[in-house]
């Protein structure tokens, strides 16, 4: 009997390319798998589906759309209360496609030979918590210029992916510190305290964040690790320098960079706003863990 699959789709992710390639993707998939399609309608729809949906009725629940909308399918599916999951797909068609650049299904014919393989491994999730709610997390926690350049980003969707090099640019130029005390596990379960002025941090699960940039090089999906990066206060022009190194992982050996694997972290600033996933969302002060190996995906 054919699996049934629930696909998805964002039609706003991206440039809306979901809209242009749902075609190919149904007729790659229909002869093969059971297919029921459902479109979002608006922002946060994917997580009250997969939060309220009879899940028994699926075999794997696949996400036509971006990171952000991939980050509402783990929160729909974290916040269930009957605790029940599928495995998760994914087609990419958003802006940054982080997971699938970790996966390597970046390429629309790759992602649909992934799925129809259906080999399954489990990902690690990202708990945030702060005195408002809960949220949950697969890529990326930003917190400083990050945060500030995705809130911006929004604003500036017609200038492309390329508004992030240029937003963060803008932002160097303005280099706006923030002060922090952060606190954090390492893997050997030692604590730490960091007291500063900092341009950004960002704690990771992908290696891969943005228009692929390799945040965090040595990030793996599912060793029960989180990668911390932090940017110290420097000058513009070695901020500038450290931008180039962004896309091939070779900031982190910078002595303006932090870089260390933790298990928990809790963050106290100034700067409020939170970058999860891509999307702004969460305020500081917050706690942060890793829940290992908690949701199935299809890789």
């Amino acid at each position: 009997m054919n699996k049934k699959i629930l696909l998805i789709k964002n039609p706003i992710s991206g440039k809306k390319i979901s809209n242009i390639i749902l075609p190919k993707v149904i007729s790659k998939l229909e002869n093969i798998f059971h297919l029921e399609v459902i479109e979002s309608e608006f922002k946060g729809h994917i997580e009250k589906i997969l939060h309220s949906i009879n899940i028994k009725k699926y075999d794997c629940c696949c996400v036509l759309g971006g990171d952000g909308s991939f980050h509402e399918a783990i929160n729909g599916l974290m916040k269930r209360d009957d605790g029940m999951s599928v495995p998760l797909g994914l087609i990419p068609a958003g802006s940054g496609n982080s997971l699938a650049r970790d996966l390597n299904i970046i390429d629309l014919n790759l992602a649909i030979q992934n799925l129809i393989k259906f080999n399954t491994s489990y990902l690690d999730i990202v708990k945030i918590t702060n005195d408002k709610e809960d949220i949950y997390s697969f890529n990326i926690v930003g917190w400083g210029m990050v945060a500030t350049v995705g809130q911006k980003a929004e604003k500036y969707r017609w200038l492309g992916t390329n508004r992030y090099t240029l937003l963060s640019l803008f932002e160097i130029f303005l280099k706006k510190t923030n002060k922090a005390i952060i606190e954090y596990t390492d893997i050997n379960n030692e604590k730490h305290i960091l007291k500063g002025e900092y341009m950004f941090a960002a704690i990771c699960n992908t290696i891969h964040t943005g228009k692929g940039m390799k945040i965090a090089p040595n990030s793996k999906l599912n060793d029960g690790l989180l990668d911390l990066v932090l940017i110290k206060d420097a000058t513009r022009f070695k901020l500038i320098k450290l931008m180039s190194k962004l896309f091939s992982g070779k900031h982190i050996y910078d002595n303006i960079v932090e870089y260390v694997q933790i298990t928990k972290l809790k963050l106290n600033a100034e700067n409020k706003s939170l970058l999860i996933d891509g999307e702004i969302k969460g305020v500081t002060p917050f706690d942060l863990s890793v829940i290992p190996n908690k949701v199935k995906i299809i890789n």
